[in-house]
C-alpha cells in the first residue's frame, strides 16, 4: 500500500507542539529547547518528512488547488498570481479543474485530502457566493474571487464597490457631469456593487446620473443597444460601463453616431482585459481588477495557514486600479 506524504502538521502533532513551533525547528529558526527540537526532528523522520535541506529553509508543502472552471478567463491570472506567491513558499502544487461539476469537484476535494495536501484554495469563476466545498475539513482553506457562503472561511474578492468609485471619481475629476452608466445584471454581486460603487460616488460629489440602463450581459452588443437608448432627447458627456466590452460597443455605437470620443463623450471600462482595451480605437480606460494580486495574497494566506498562524475568517475585499487610456483623455 502506497503510504501518504507527512504533513508539517503531521510531524507537530506526533511531536505534540504546534505547527508554527514544528516549521522552526525543521528551518533551525527560533528559540526552542533541545529537547523539543530533538523530538521535533524524530518525529519528522520517523514520519518521513520531506524538507528543503539546510537551515532557513522552508519545509516543502503540498497545495491543493480547485478550479471551478480552468477555461474561464478570470481563471489564468489569478493562478499566475497563485504559481508566483507559492512558488516562494516552497510549495507543491495539485491544480484539479471541476469544470463546473459539483459531483467532480467533490471527487476532487476527496482525491487531494487522500493525497495529505497541507492546504486548499478554491478559485470560483464566477462572482457569487458559493457553498463550502466541504465541512469540518483537516486542512485551512482559502476562497478565491467566488465567496465561501460561511461566515467563518477565508474569501479574497474584488472590491467592485471601490472599483465602481473609481470609475466615476476619474470622470469627475475631467470634469464630466452628464454620466451615464450602463451596467451588467444585478442578479451578479459584480455588478451590483460596482453599481453601488458608482451611486455612492456620484451621491458623495452632488451628481445625479443623466440616464442608467441595466440587466444587460457584459457584451459589446449591449453597450451598442444601450447606448442608442441613451443618447435619445439626452445631453451626454460620459458613459460608465460595467465591463470593456460593453465599453467597447459604446466606442462603436458613439463612432457610428458621429460622436467623437473622448472630446465629445469619455467612456471608462472594467476588467482592464487587455485583448480589449488595447486593441480598441482609442484604447479604453479601465479599473484594473488586479486578479494575479488576488491570487498572490490567497498563497500568503494559506501560506501562513499552514505555518499554524491561522485565518482570519470572513470575505476580504481586495482594492482595484485606474488605469487611464485614450477613451478618457486625449492623446492618451
Amino acid at each position: 500500500m502506497r503510504r501518504h506524504r507527512a504533513r508539517l502538521a503531521d510531524v507537530a502533532a506526533a511531536a505534540g507542539v504546534s505547527t508554527s513551533t514544528a516549521s522552526k525547528a525543521i528551518n533551525g529558526r527560533g528559540r526552542i529547547s533541545a529537547a523539543t527540537r530533538k523530538r521535533i526532528l524524530d518525529s519528522a523522520r520517523e514520519l518521513g518528512f520531506v524538507a528543503s535541506s539546510g537551515p532557513g529553509r522552508q519545509p516543502v508543502t503540498t497545495v491543493g488547488v480547485i478550479l471551478a472552471d480552468l477555461e474561464s478567463r478570470f481563471s489564468l491570472p489569478i493562478l499566475d498570481g497563485l504559481e508566483d506567491g507559492l512558488s516562494s513558499f516552497s510549495s507543491f502544487v495539485h491544480l484539479c479543474n471541476a469544470r463546473g461539476d459539483h459531483l467532480r469537484e467533490r471527487h476532487l476535494l476527496n482525491a487531494l485530502l487522500d493525497r495529505r495536501v497541507d492546504g486548499l484554495i478554491v478559485v470560483g469563476g464566477r462572482t457569487e457566493e458559493r457553498d463550502p466545498v466541504g465541512e469540518d475539513l483537516p486542512v485551512p482553506v482559502v476562497y478565491v474571487h467566488r465567496p465561501s457562503r460561511d461566515p467563518q472561511d477565508t474569501s479574497l474578492v474584488v472590491d467592485d464597490v471601490q472599483g465602481g468609485t473609481l470609475q466615476l471619481d476619474h470622470l469627475a475629476a475631467l470634469g464630466r457631469t452628464r454620466i451615464a452608466h450602463i451596467s451588467g445584471q444585478h442578479k451578479h454581486r459584480a455588478a451590483a456593487d460596482r453599481k453601488v460603487g458608482v451611486a455612492r460616488a456620484a451621491e458623495a460629489l452632488g451628481l445625479q446620473l443623466v440616464a442608467e440602463s441595466a440587466d444587460g450581459p457584459r457584451t459589446a452588443s449591449w453597450g451598442r443597444s444601450a447606448t442608442l437608448r441613451i443618447l435619445e432627447g439626452r445631453d451626454v458627456d460620459a458613459v460608465v460601463c460595467d465591463s470593456d466590452a460593453i465599453a467597447l460597443g459604446v466606442i462603436d455605437q458613439l463612432r457610428r453616431e458621429s460622436v467623437r470620443v473622448p472630446e465629445d463623450v469619455a467612456v471608462i471600462g472594467y476588467e482592464n482585459f487587455l485583448p480589449l482595451v488595447i486593441n480598441s480605437d482609442p484604447t479604453i480606460t479601465s479599473v484594473d481588477i488586479k486578479l494575479e494580486a488576488l491570487g498572490r495574497a490567497a498563497a500568503r494566506k494559506l501560506h501562513d495557514a499552514v505555518a499554524g498562524r491561522g485565518l482570519e475568517p470572513g470575505v476580504v475585499a481586495m482594492p482595484c486600479e485606474l488605469v487611464r487610456r485614450g477613451s478618457t483623455t486625449p492623446g492618451l
